[in-house]
C-alpha cells in the first residue's frame, strides 16, 4: 500500500471535489502498480493534445472539462491535427478543423497552455535540473530528460490526471538508479558526418535501433548545439523507446564517463562508424536521384525562430517548383514572432507554409485519415525530410517514399521538384 501524505489523503478523501479525487486515484493506482512507495510534486507537464482525427478523443476531453478539471500546474499541449490559426492552409477537411477547434477551448479551460508543438522547450518552458515532471511526446521526454535533467517517464493518457492532481508515482526515471547508463556507445566517425542535423539523426537512428529501450551512453562525439541533440534525440526515441541518453562532457548527468555509468560497468559496449550511418540512411531513402518529389518538410521536431530565420535566407527572392508542397512546422507563438520580425514573408512569398500546431504525420495525410475522409491515398507521393523521425512515420502513415538527406538537400528539392 502507497504511504499517503495528509494532503494526498484529504485529496483522496474528496476534499478538493470529485475530479481531484478521480484523478489522484488514477495515480495512486498507477504507483501501486509498479511497487512505488510514494507519490511527488510535480513541476511541470506537457500534456496529451487531443485530435480530431482520433474518434472520440475530442467529445471525451470537452466533456472532461465540462466536469470542471483544471491544471494544477503549468502545463503546456501537444500538437493537433490542423493548424487551428490557418485552418484553410493545409487541405484539413472543414469538419476536422471544426471539431478540433473545440479542443482548444476546452484546453483553456483547464488552464492549460495551447502551445501546441512537440518543442515546449522553445517556448521557455524548461523547468530546473533534477525536477520531477510529466510529458508526452517522445522527443519532448528525451530532451527534457537527456538535455535539461527536468525529469520524467512517458506521461501517456494519465498526463491529465498527474497535471489536475499535481502528483506523480515515485518511479521509473525520476530514480536515480534508472537513470544509469546500461549501453556503451563508442562512435568513431568523422567531425563533418556530425556538421548537420541530419547526420546526429542518423547516429540518433542507428543507436536507437540497437539498444530499444534501455539507457545509451555516447562517447567520443560532442556537440553544444541545441538543434542537434534535439534531433539526437528524437531518432533515438523513434527508432527505439529511449527515454534518456547520456552524451559524455555534454549532457548534465554525463560530465565523465563513470558518472554516465554511475561508477559501474556498461552492460554492453558497442562501436558506431560511419558505415552504420550509411545503413540508416539507406534504409529511409527510397527515393532515386532526380526522382520527383511532391511534399517537403522541415520541422520535426517543430523549429525555432533561429531556424526559420535560416529557412528565410534560403528561400529568399526564390520560387517552390509547381506542384510540391513545402511545410515547415513550428508553434504558433514562433510563427508570430517570425511575423514580427519579417522571417515569415520571404518564405510564404517563395510558396513555401509556416504551419502551426501540427505536422504531417499528426494530420489529415494520414492514409487512414483520407480513406474517412474520401482524399487521395497516398495523398503525398514523396516526401524530403532531414528528419529520420519524420521519414519513417511518413513511410508508415501517410505509405509514401521518401528523401532523407540534409537541410540543403531539402531545400533543393524544394525549388527543384526534384531529389539530389
Amino acid at each position: 500500500m502507497m504511504r499517503l501524505t495528509h494532503e494526498e489523503q484529504a485529496m483522496l478523501d474528496g476534499k478538493d471535489g470529485p475530479v481531484v479525487r478521480e484523478a489522484i486515484d488514477y495515480v495512486i493506482q498507477l504507483g501501486e502498480a509498479f511497487g512505488a512507495e510514494r507519490l511527488v510534486d510535480i513541476a511541470y507537464c506537457h500534456y496529451p493534445a487531443e485530435m480530431a482525427i482520433y474518434e472520440g478523443s475530442v467529445e471525451e476531453l470537452c466533456e472532461y472539462a465540462e466536469r470542471g478539471g483544471k491544471v494544477r500546474v503549468p502545463t503546456t499541449t501537444s500538437t493537433l491535427c490542423c493548424d487551428l490559426e490557418r485552418p484553410d492552409s493545409t487541405g484539413c477537411p472543414a469538419t476536422l478543423c471544426s471539431l478540433q477547434a473545440q479542443a482548444e477551448s476546452a484546453h483553456r479551460s483547464m488552464g492549460i497552455n495551447d502551445t501546441y508543438t512537440c518543442t515546449p522547450q522553445h517556448l521557455g518552458y524548461t523547468p530546473p535540473f533534477g525536477s520531477c515532471n510529466l510529458l508526452v511526446e517522445s522527443s519532448a521526454i528525451i530532451f527534457y530528460n537527456s538535455v535539461l535533467g527536468a525529469r520524467t517517464n512517458r506521461g501517456g493518457l494519465l498526463t491529465r490526471y498527474s497535471a489536475v492532481c499535481g502528483k506523480y508515482p515515485l518511479m521509473g526515471y525520476l530514480l536515480d538508479e534508472q537513470r544509469r547508463g546500461t549501453h556503451l556507445f563508442n562512435c568513431s566517425i568523422p567531425d563533418q558526418r556530425l556538421a548537420t542535423a541530419d547526420g546526429w539523426s542518423a547516429l540518433g537512428f542507428h543507436i536507437g535501433a540497437v539498444v530499444g529501450s534501455a539507457v545509451p551512453v555516447i562517447d567520443g562525439v560532442r556537440t553544444d548545439r541545441r538543434d542537434f541533440l534535439i534531433a539526437l534525440g528524437a531518432a533515438l526515441a523513434t527508432s527505439g523507446s529511449v527515454t534518456l541518453f547520456h552524451l559524455v562532457g555534454v549532457t548534465p548527468e554525463a560530465g565523465t564517463l563513470e558518472e554516465a555509468l554511475q561508477g559501474g560497468d556498461p552492460e554492453h559496449v558497442v562501436a558506431v562508424s560511419e558505415a552504420d550511418l550509411d545503413a540508416a540512411y539507406r534504409q529511409y531513402c527510397t527515393v532515386d536521384t532526380g526522382g520527383a518529389i511532391d511534399f517537403v518538410t522541415l520541422g520535426c521536431p517543430h523549429y525555432d525562430l533561429a531556424q526559420l530565420r535560416v529557412v528565410a535566407e534560403k528561400l529568399d527572392g526564390r520560387r517552390v517548383a509547381d506542384g510540391v508542397r513545402c511545410w515547415i512546422c513550428t508553434n504558433r507563438l514562433t510563427r508570430r514572432a517570425a511575423a514580427e520580425a519579417g522571417i515569415l514573408r520571404p518564405i510564404e512569398d517563395a510558396g513555401a507554409l509556416v504551419i502551426a500546431d501540427t505536422c504531417p504525420v499528426e494530420s489529415h495525410l494520414r492514409q487512414s485519415t483520407c480513406r474517412e475522409h474520401a482524399l487521395p491515398v497516398p495523398n503525398v507521393r514523396a516526401m524530403a525530410t532531414d528528419s529520420f523521425k519524420m521519414a519513417r512515420y511518413s513511410a508508415d502513415l501517410i505509405g509514401c517514399r521518401t528523401a532523407l538527406g540534409g537541410f540543403d538537400q531539402c531545400i533543393a528539392a524544394a525549388l527543384s521538384g526534384r531529389w539530389r
